[in-house]
């Protein structure tokens, strides 16, 4: 299982283990990752599962699809190139070690 490392709104450094296949929203919903709500259960529609991640995993995941872009116009965080909705991706072992930092305000 691959360990991804969520670094909370206050420094907080928190290891998860999950499942390949499994969303790195669902994974740390499930963690009670401080940040990540997951309030639309995954559909990609309520953009409170907003993330950033660190390189290199960046240019690891699939590219942002047209979806996900449109949902994150509409973040309440600053949108940056690490953006990424966490719902969107999928958890793999070539994801082992990713870093996610949570940003400080969702929604």
């Amino acid at each position: 299982m691959p360990t991804i490392v969520f670094i909370e709104p206050n420094g907080h450094r928190q290891p998860v283990e999950a499942p390949p296949g499994m969303t790195l929203m669902e994974a740390a919903v499930e963690c009670d990752i401080d940040g990540i709500i997951g309030a639309c259960a995954g559909s990609c529609s309520c953009g409170t599962c907003h993330v950033y991640i660190e390189e290199p995993w960046q240019s690891r995941l699939p590219k942002r699809s047209r979806e996900e872009d449109d949902k994150l116009d509409e973040v309440a965080a600053e949108v940056k190139k690490s953006s990424r909705m966490a719902c969107r991706i999928t958890l793999t072992p070539q994801l082992e070690g990713m870093v996610v930092r949570v940003p400080p305000t969702q929604g």
